[in-house]
């Protein structure tokens, strides 16, 4: 009698070993189901940042708006997406390679909500973005760290340093990480290494297969503990060699083709390089201008 209780307990172990396998199996195989394909466009615009989002039935966001100068090149790719309205524009700091056509986006696009660092009370009042926001009648978002917003089937989480550093203003910017299915993208600003290493410090996911280089891939940025961290595939660089020479530095070259990440840098004569992803991979396409 003992012996068939024994038999009849292992059996049951076994089965629920297998049915708990099996589920858990089933489980990560749903979670990798692939998705309604996400595009992350990295625009050409040589040293400068502005990057646009599109969601499946979400809509599109913007992150940074480069310079001045650069706003034929970003209507050009609004136009060839037909982007009517953005849902948001994110603005990681004021610096006018980075928040150049804020008021110009503003003025031809409906926009929902332009979101700003809540902690930075220097780099965005030189271009008095609250100003514009309120001639547009768009809402002013001021993040303070440690939000999570759903943006349809996308996650964007946002980190801000805890303390301004009124020095140097490319120490307070906004860095966001955007998450879709297993697809992971931080976008940076001018983060440089002071800011780094007070990120690195955090208890919050940085993972990422699309790492957006500090302060445009110059060496005060991107270090090594970050690289191991963050795991990069894709290292986006917003310099180009064309127009600035020291814009491509060896040493940031040489750490990303040790950790075999591809450089991917702001040049050429597309509108754009767009990252498409369904959840699972990553693929890349030049957004052509039009002939």
């Amino acid at each position: 009698m003992k012996k068939r209780v024994w038999k009849m307990a292992a059996v049951l172990v076994a089965v629920c070993m297998l049915v708990s396998g099996c589920k858990g199996k089933a489980e990560k195989e749903k979670s990798q189901l692939p998705m309604e394909e996400m595009t992350f466009s990295f625009i050409t615009i040589g040293k400068g940042d502005a990057f646009l989002l599109e969601i499946p039935h979400e809509g599109y966001y913007m992150f940074d708006t480069g310079k001045k100068e650069d706003w034929d090149q970003i209507k050009a790719v609004f136009q060839k997406k037909s982007v009517r309205e953005l849902k948001g524009l994110f603005i990681s700091h004021g610096h006018k390679d980075h928040a150049g056509n804020v008021e110009k986006i503003m003025h031809e696009f409906p926009v929902e909500a332009v979101y700003i660092s809540g902690k930075d009370t220097v780099s965005y009042k030189k271009i008095d973005i609250c100003a514009m926001a309120e001639k547009a009648g768009t809402a002013v978002e001021k993040m303070n760290g440690g939000e999570v917003l759903s943006l349809g089937n996308a996650q964007l989480s946002v980190w801000i340093p805890k303390s301004e550093d009124k020095r140097n203003e490319n120490n307070n910017s906004m860095i966001i990480r955007i998450v879709y299915g297993n697809t992971a993208i931080l976008i940076t600003g001018d983060m440089e290494k002071e800011e780094e290493a007070q990120y690195l410090a955090e208890n919050v996911k940085i993972r990422a297969d699309i790492l957006k280089l500090g302060h445009h891939g110059e060496t005060d940025a991107t270090s090594v503990t970050l690289l191991e961290r963050v795991k990069p595939e894709y290292g986006l660089i917003t310099g180009n060699e064309e127009e600035n020479p020291d814009s491509v530095n060896p040493e940031i070259a040489a750490r990303l083709m040790a950790y075999k990440i591809e450089p991917v840098y702001s040049e050429g004569n597309q509108l754009a390089i767009d990252f498409i992803s369904d959840g699972i991979s990553i693929r890349t396409e030049k957004l052509e201008k039009d002939s």
